[in-house]
């Protein structure tokens, strides 16, 4: 049986892994929108705002 001090180790330590993962994803997004906004910029194309992913979708209509 699990005794309190091993469960709250094991626990932080699964905590640890899913914050590493999340900031990697969240990394790697962040790195891909720059790509595309330098991408759009040498191309002459508008960039949508930062926090605002639909605008390019908004600005057709």
């Amino acid at each position: 049986m699990w005794s309190l001090r091993t469960w709250a180790a094991a626990s932080n330590e699964r905590a640890i892994a899913n914050a590493r993962t999340a900031t990697t994803a969240c990394s790697r997004r962040r790195v891909e929108r720059e790509e595309v906004a330098l991408f759009l910029a040498a191309h002459g194309e508008p960039t949508a705002p930062s926090g605002h992913p639909g605008w390019a979708a908004d600005r057709s209509h």
